[in-house]
């Protein structure tokens, strides 16, 4: 009988454990913010300022950030995916700065046209109405946040 209480109490706890981490990884929230870093014969460099809070008061294990960059739906670039675990403590935030490559050129002039990549070879000023994508996995489960953002040059 005692058996059954205690497996009976350890199931209660485990399911309630996890239901509470399942709850924190739904309330965690990112910001995003990118610039163009440099403009090279290669394509266009940005860096994305990523930050990850958590609002809860659970202890949170996050796989590095992956960010994809995106206009109109097509990609414009993506930053390298590496396979770490950061911890976020209770009620606190991470922050990620991170290196976007371009696509290239050419993959450039077909996605944003001919007359916004020579506007950004000059360095003119532009205004990119851009798509932003995070992806990462919350003690486990994956996570993904779109963000629509204003690009400036």
């Amino acid at each position: 009988m005692f058996k059954w209480i205690v497996g009976g109490l350890a199931t209660f706890f485990s399911i309630r454990y996890l239901s509470r981490l399942q709850r924190a990884s739904t309330n965690i929230t990112s910001r995003i913010r990118v610039s163009i870093h440099k403009v090279n014969l290669t394509g266009i460099e940005l860096t994305a300022a990523v930050q990850i809070q958590n609002p809860n008061p659970v202890t949170l294990k996050l796989q590095h950030p992956f960010v994809k960059i995106l206009f109109k739906d097509k990609l414009l670039g993506s930053s390298t995916i590496e396979n770490t675990i950061i911890e976020i403590p209770e009620n606190s935030q991470k922050d990620f700065d991170l290196r976007i490559q371009s696509a290239g050129w050419l993959t450039l002039i077909q996605v944003l046209g001919t007359k916004v990549v020579s506007d950004i070879r000059s360095g003119a000023p532009i205004e990119l109405k851009i798509q932003t994508q995070i992806i990462t996995r919350v003690n486990g489960l994956p996570h993904e946040q779109f963000d629509n953002i204003i690009l400036k040059l």
